[in-house]
């Protein structure tokens, strides 16, 4: 019982600062290295068609 006192409480610390370690990694910058891949490729800057510029088509059930 004595062995678990005075183990217990080095090894809750050690998860402590393990899960702390853990959650700066994970909400820090990301960090570049190598090769970067994405899922998603970055957007094209074009124009937007005329038709998005026209006035919406309404319509109406008769």
């Amino acid at each position: 019982m004595a062995l678990v006192a005075v183990l217990l409480p080095p090894v809750l610390l050690g998860a402590l600062l393990a899960l702390g370690w853990y959650e700066e990694l994970m909400l820090g910058p990301p960090r570049r290295r190598g090769r970067h891949l994405r899922l998603v490729p970055d957007p094209v800057d074009e124009p937007a068609p005329a038709a998005a510029d026209a006035a919406p088509v309404r319509r109406h059930a008769a």
